[in-house]
């Protein structure tokens, strides 16, 4: 049955109420005559009639309840191709507009990821010695270019976003993505923000992808958290980073690897930015001893899909859990922001550059 049909609907209905009426008044009609007729023989007096009336009186019951059987047989078949039919009708409407705001979604990430390498560039073809920030980095030159560039860590990919003019001594960001995460998004917003604000830093964002929530269950969940650190260390060494201020970050699922992270090589971080999620697997809250934690949300995911509402309480308990330690907590609601643009927001502000890479 077609999604586009719901007169074919209205059809069978109909047909279903006509069948009940007439499956309804035949065994009425048949046991009305079949007793006429019974009477008629027991008041004749006729004993070898009333044997033969009375098998024929038995038969008609039995007709008449086969008749009463079969509307329950035949609405239930009915029912059952509705029902069908309509789950067939639901599934392939929530799939069309899953494509839908995921191709408007990726359309959009791709034209930010365009906006944003053109901004790199500017900034490389300009000057670069912004003192708003953090400007006291001193290191020896490092010799690569500007911009987002491809490794692999075993069969990890990840990207590191380097500065115009990178040197040594750089602070470094470890972001995790959340489910779903497609390759055109890796280019984020944070590395201009921290750029054009006087945050000179390497910006590492390891990559699994739209498996991630799928065949790998997540940071910690799929047990990456190792090679995560590793290759981390191996950024650290290569570029000679500032070990002082290694920070991490991630959405959804990689805010989860976020918690865990820190819960799992305490000492380690400076700062940490978990953003729609909670921790969820019981973090060590004593490993945030001495660092800087600013946990974000949105509102609400618009869409009811994701609502971070369901995040609200373990996020606060999280937070009340690790104040205790940290030397500085901050707790951000946003208003009217979805569960994704939650990151989005947070990646463009000033003042989040300025809390995870200063002092």
């Amino acid at each position: 049955m077609s999604c586009n049909t719901p007169g074919m609907l209205s059809l069978f209905y109909y047909i279903k109420i006509a069948m009940n009426i007439i499956f309804i008044a035949a065994p009425i009609l048949l046991l009305v005559l079949g007793t006429i007729d019974f009477l008629k023989v027991v008041t004749s007096g006729d004993e070898k009639g009333m044997r033969k009336a009375t098998d024929d009186f038995i038969k008609r019951i039995i007709i008449c309840v086969v008749i009463l059987l079969l509307p329950l047989l035949i609405n239930f078949v009915m029912s059952m191709l509705n029902v069908k039919s309509y789950k067939e009708c639901f599934v392939n409407a929530t799939k069309a507009n899953i494509e839908k705001l995921d191709k408007e979604y990726a359309k959009k990430q791709e034209e930010e990821a365009k906006k944003l390498e053109e901004e790199l560039h500017k900034q490389t073809n300009s000057s670069t010695n912004n003192d708003s920030g953090n400007s006291n980095v001193q290191g020896t030159p490092l010799n690569v270019e500007s911009g987002y560039h491809e490794f692999y860590y075993g069969n990890l990919r990840y990207y590191v976003c380097f500065p115009p003019n990178a040197t040594t001594n750089l602070p470094i960001l470890l972001w995790l993505h959340g489910d779903n995460f497609r390759e055109e998004w890796v280019r984020s917003s944070i590395c201009t923000t921290a750029y054009s604000n006087g945050y000179p830093a390497l910006i590492v964002m390891p990559f699994v992808g739209r498996t991630m929530g799928h065949q790998v269950k997540g940071w910690y969940e799929g047990g990456l958290l190792p090679t995560v650190k590793a290759l981390t260390d191996e950024v650290c060494d290569r570029y000679q980073c500032n070990r002082n201020n290694i920070n991490i970050g991630g959405h959804s699922r990689g805010a989860i690897g976020t918690w865990m992270m820190v819960s799992q090589y305490p000492n380690y971080f400076h700062a940490a930015a978990p953003v729609s999620c909670c921790s969820f697997y019981g973090m060590n809250a004593s490993s945030f001893s001495g660092m800087k934690v600013w946990a974000y949300r949105g509102s609400n995911a618009g869409n009811g899909d994701n609502n971070d509402n369901i995040y609200a309480g373990c996020m606060q308990s999280d937070i009340n859990a690790v104040s205790k330690y940290a030397r500085e907590v901050r707790y951000t609601i946003l208003p009217n922001t979805t569960h994704g643009d939650a990151t989005n927001e947070l990646q463009r502000s000033a003042e989040f550059v300025k809390f995870m890479f200063g002092n």
